[in-house]
């Protein structure tokens, strides 16, 4: 609110008030003002004189903000709490399973203001947005420096790097399901806004398409109503009242139209609607309440409170056909709705979630956008009753009639089924409700799991690894109230953990940050050199380096455009000898005959080959897919191996693999590094671009095939349905099956995916070429470095930000102490740009930029990568039955990504020389032993072919010394009676911290040394001493080598009997070494 008042009372104290509404519209807020370009201005303020006035004034503004802002202090906070997050981020676990949970009264939850539980990592989301509120105002400062230079080639160069920062690729969530599954209500519980779409009223439905996202700009609610035009909406009513004219009963109480139909013309028009004609209709008397239909604009609607919003919104959103009296509703014209939820970056800054139909619309405007929509979906939710999740044939209909749109044809990397409503059971005081509640969800997840496995027909079209097909039994009910479940047993957390993962605040800001830092990089380093032999000679090695990574790129694709070639003509060669088959589908269907298949083919044959059923329990009819279907069955195979959603394809390792390999040129270059910088982080992100082409583009080649189909058969479709009278029917199908049999259909759709497959290659190729070209051109050929303004200070500020941002530092050193049996150098490269970014529930994600050695800060995990790449990993369990004799010696990782040559797995050995450990591959339960390549006094290096489970593992059980950790985590009690309960944790120093702390929710990691040395199945005693008491020891606990996934502590020490803060001593002993002090701390009891 504050920020569009501040843009507000600026135009009207610059007597410019006349131009606020066009400022609102745009969404510009107090940020977005000052960073208004010239272009920006002219769109907004089209009149020459007046946008004079707004430049000069606006000039003036931005350079008073510049003066006022204390970069500096920005500085200090942004980066103090980035080292906060890398040193110790915040417990982030899930709490343990438990049927007890703090009660609510439903009144409260609907009445009373609530905490958004899934800000669970609100100070870190903080600190990120600290570090880029820092970044963005940097970059103000930088823009606005430049804009006052004249424009060069140069200058232009940077104006247009500074606008594509603020480019932003949104994930979409397309929530999936019946009528009265509960999505509304599922969305507003994930989102805890109870009272967000509107839900739950007998007899309605939420009949349109909503897609909500979060509202970045103030704190309100806010609906953007998009309308259908008015032609759609005359054209969607003509052939409604001619169904109902052509009625014999001249009172015309039944009218020849479907339910839904008629439910349209009610809810507009009221019972009588369908009397009238197109004219009485269509007049501007019934749109008197939404004057933005017929000026083709969007309707705005603004709102303090969420159930403000759902009130107004609810006639443009759901049909209720319950209600006794006649008010207008306006959702047959609407053609989408988007929602904008304040407070709720942590999810959906960079997520939309969209509640969508489970099939199309026979509105072309909006069939077009609900395929639109579910091409462009990430993750796709199918949400069920949990009653009739296997039993219910629409919601796997659902699933099977979109997969391909969603799949192959889209973008879609995991599907989520989700079973609402598990809260409803029957009551009966002799049982318990929990355990029922929580018996019928695992029973029904197996069932679900089971049934999946069956859909061969969606299954062919991923990879289907770990995590791709997932089950969720979740109550919004229980969530809220509490009376049989845990929290965490709503499973609701777990949708909200899913959504923060996929918003990855951090991974956006660590990309815009370094964009920053490459641009800045470039204005410093150009600054500081002029034209030199130095320069011209790098200028030949980057090219020629630039054209070598071409030719094998190009090379690579050729290879694969011959296997979809080889595909295409074996598919071609089947469609030929099957195309009468196929035809016949389409014009001779079973159990169809007469009037009613008549209209049907009519229907098809005027809308190119598609017909849509009124009914929407009935599926689309497209005979391009069909005659289209032979050739797919050749290529599915070969297309999802190429153009995988799920995995990382060969052609995006590939164009990962493409690098300058700038980093190994500083070295002889180092008066250049500034320029090389700037290529390494330009390599980055034109990668990341052509790796979102590439899904844009595979979506095109996956379709060439009908609509090649579809555009051979256009003139076809049309003379067919211009045949009319007696015989038509049979004149149509007589049409259609000649011009298959003649038109060589076939042929011509292999030629335009293959066309497809050359305008992708030649597209990676352009890209690549040209703009890399460009900016070695820019680094080291242009002269205009005199134009350029000093911003040596805003850089050495992000260059302190990127180091607060990079991973843990690897030092490129000789290991003495390594088995390797020849004395090796081991080059690291560490990229400022690099990060780990620790993901909730076990994940973690490491970017590497280029080829080259990386260490992950939060595990000690260090990877070898042949090219860019992102590496997906996180810890499971040890099957202990499969390790046979062997033990594990360090936690068991699942690695995923192509690139990763080796790992180097840290061990917690204390003697190198003990060569009991080996490494366990575990790919589809089968173990296989690897032989180390060598072991270092950190880590046990081994190379790997294959993504797998991987993990030390010893021969045998090892009684010599490891290096160990204490670690002290403070558990609050909910009695305020007790002050608290330190959980103390003896741990081999392998075992990632991270990983203990996501398990001690609510707990506080207490910093302190940790380092000790233990021995396995020794006996450990820990104390405690207060200044004024004697030493309390408890009692021994044996130390064991552990690597599971649930860490328990060895000690307990309860401080409710301490009334007041003390220093109190901790000491470890071990009791079979004559109680020789291992470890020991000084602590605050009042923690």
């Amino acid at each position: 609110m504050a920020s569009t008042k501040f843009v507000r009372d600026t135009l009207t104290k610059w007597n410019l008030s006349k131009f606020i509404q066009n400022f609102e519209d745009e969404e510009i807020n107090e940020e977005g003002f000052l960073l208004l370009t010239e272009k920006n201005i002219e769109q907004l303020i089209p009149k020459m004189g007046p946008r004079t006035i707004f430049t000069k004034k606006h000039k003036e503004l931005v350079k008073k903000q510049q003066t006022l802002s204390n970069d500096d202090e920005n500085i200090q906070v942004a980066t103090s709490s980035l080292a906060s997050i890398i040193k110790i981020m915040p417990s982030t676990s899930m709490e343990p399973l438990s049927p007890v949970k703090r009660r609510v009264d439903m009144d409260d939850v609907t009445n009373q203001p609530k905490k958004k539980k899934y800000c669970t990592a609100s100070g870190s989301t903080v600190s990120l947005d600290s570090t880029k509120k820092t970044v963005k105002k940097i970059m103000q400062s930088v823009r606005s420096k430049i804009n006052d230079r004249p424009s060069t080639k140069l200058t232009d160069f940077l104006r247009g790097k500074i606008e594509m920062l603020e480019k932003n690729r949104k994930e979409i969530v397309g929530v999936f399901g019946r009528t009265g599954a509960g999505k509304s209500y599922l969305i507003n519980t994930i989102l805890d806004e109870p009272n967000l779409l509107p839900s739950g009223s007998q007899g309605a439905c939420t009949s349109v398409m909503i897609q909500v996202e979060a509202n970045m700009t103030d704190e309100q609610y806010i609906a953007e109503i998009e309308f259908i035009t008015v032609q759609d909406w005359r054209d969607e009513l003509l052939p409604l009242i001619s169904s109902c004219e052509s009625e014999e009963d001249e009172d015309k109480k039944k009218p020849n139209v479907n339910d839904e139909d008629l439910e349209k013309i009610k809810a507009l028009y009221g019972e009588d609607g369908y009397k009238k004609d197109i004219e009485e209709l269509m007049a501007k008397k019934h749109f008197n309440k939404i004057p933005e239909f017929y000026s083709s604009r969007k309707k705005l609607v603004r709102c303090d409170k969420a159930e403000e919003l759902s009130e107004k919104i609810t006639s443009f959103t759901r049909s209720d056909t319950e209600s006794a009296t006649f008010k207008q509703q306006y959702w047959p014209l609407v053609k989408c709705i988007t929602i904008k939820v304040p407070n709720s970056k942590e999810l959906l800054e960079h997520v939309v979630l969209v509640d969508l139909p489970g099939s199309g619309d026979c509105n072309r405007s909006r069939d077009e956008m609900w395929k639109s929509f579910v091409g462009k979906c990430s993750s796709v939710w199918i949400v069920s009753d949990i009653a009739r999740a296997t039993s219910e044939k629409e919601t796997w209909d659902i699933l099977e009639s979109t997969v391909s749109l969603f799949g192959p044809g889209g973008e879609c990397r995991s599907i989520k089924f989700i079973c609402t409503k598990t809260d409803a059971i029957e009551n009966n005081q002799n049982d318990d409700a929990h355990a029922r509640i929580l018996n019928r969800n695992e029973f029904t997840k197996k069932k679900v799991v089971v049934k999946f496995n069956k859909q061969k027909e969606i299954k062919k079209h991923f990879s289907c690894g770990e995590d791709f097909f997932q089950v969720f039994t979740v109550s919004s009910a229980e969530y809220r109230n509490g009376r049989n479940l845990g929290e965490e047993e709503t499973e609701i957390p777990h949708l909200q953990e899913f959504l923060r993962n996929l918003n990855d605040h951090h991974t956006r800001t660590s990309d815009y940050l370094t964009g920053v830092y490459g641009i800045l990089s470039l204005i410093q380093g150009a600054k500081k050199s002029h034209m030199t032999n130095s320069k011209e000679e790098l200028c030949k090695v980057l090219e020629k380096r630039l054209k070598n990574e071409l030719q094998t790129l190009d090379q690579f694709m050729e290879k694969a455009y011959m296997e979809f070639e080889e595909q295409l003509s074996e598919g071609v060669k089947k469609s030929d000898e099957t195309w009468e088959e196929l035809i016949n589908k389409v014009i001779k269907p079973r159990k169809t005959t007469g009037s009613a298949f008549h209209s049907v083919l009519k229907s098809l044959c005027k809308n190119d080959g598609i017909h849509k059923p009124k009914n929407k329990n009935k599926r689309e009819k497209n005979s391009n897919e069909l005659l289209a279907s032979t050739m797919r069955l050749c290529t599915d195979k070969v297309f999802t191996r190429f153009f995988p959603n799920d995995k990382c394809g060969p052609i995006r390792a590939q164009i990962e693999k493409f690098t300058l390999a700038t980093n190994s040129l500083v070295g002889e270059h180092q008066s250049m590094s500034l320029h090389l910088i700037f290529l390494r982080t330009e390599e980055r992100n034109l990668k990341s671009k052509l790796i979102c082409d590439l899904l844009e583009r595979k979506k095109q080649i996956y379709c060439s095939l009908s609509k090649s189909i579809k555009d051979s058969m256009h003139a076809s479709y049309e003379r067919a349905a211009a045949h009319k009278g007696k015989g038509s029917l049979n004149r149509m199908k007589v049409e259609l099956h000649q011009h298959v049999q003649n038109g060589n259909i076939f042929q011509k759709a292999k030629d335009d995916m293959l066309d497809s497959l050359t305008k992708l290659k030649e597209h990676i190729l352009k890209q690549l070429k040209f703009e890399l070209q460009k900016s070695i051109e820019i680094s080291f050929k242009t002269p205009d470095y005199a134009f350029l303004p000093d911003i040596t200070e805003d850089y050495i500020k992000i260059k302190k930000l990127m180091s607060e941002f990079s991973s843990v530092p690897v030092t490129p050193t000789l290991d003495s102490t390594s088995k390797s049996s020849a004395f090796q150098t081991q080059s690291v490269q560490i990229d400022s740009s690099l990060y780990t970014h620790y993901i909730r529930k076990f994940n973690y994600r490491q970017q590497c930029p280029q080829a080259g050695l990386f260490q992950c800060g939060l595990t000690g995990l260090m990877f070898k990568m042949t090219g860019m790449g992102e590496v997906i990993y996180k810890m499971k369990q040890w099957d202990m039955d499969l390790l046979g004799s062997m033990t594990p010696a360090g936690p068991l990782f699942s690695i995923n990504c192509p690139v990763v040559q080796q790992l180097h797995l840290p061990h917690c050995m204390c003697d190198v020389d003990d060569d009991t450990l080996s490494v366990a591959h575990i790919k589809n339960d089968t173990l296989e032993i690897v032989k180390p390549v060598k072991t270092t006094s950190t880590h046990v290096v081994v190379d790997i072919t294959h993504n797998s489970l991987v993990g030390l593992i010893r021969h045998g059980v090892s009684l010599l010394p490891v290096k160990g950790q204490v670690l002290l985590f403070l558990q609050p009690q909910g009695d305020a009676t007790q002050k608290a309960t330190l959980n103390v944790f003896l741990l081999p120093k392998n075992v990632p911290i991270h990983e203990v702390k996501h398990q001690q929710k609510g707990s506080i990691l207490i910093e302190t040394s940790s380092e000790c040395t233990l021995t396995p199945t020794g006996e450990y005693s820990l104390s405690y001493q207060l200044v004024t008491t004697n030493p309390v020891y408890l009692k021994s606990q044996q130390f064991d080598v552990d690597y599971m996934a649930i860490v328990q502590p060895t000690f307990q020490v309860y401080l409710d009997h301490i009334s007041d803060a003390q220093n109190m001593s901790l000491s470890l002993f071990d009791t079979e070494s004559n109680v020789e002090k291992v470890w020991g701390c000084v602590v605050q009891t009042d923690l």
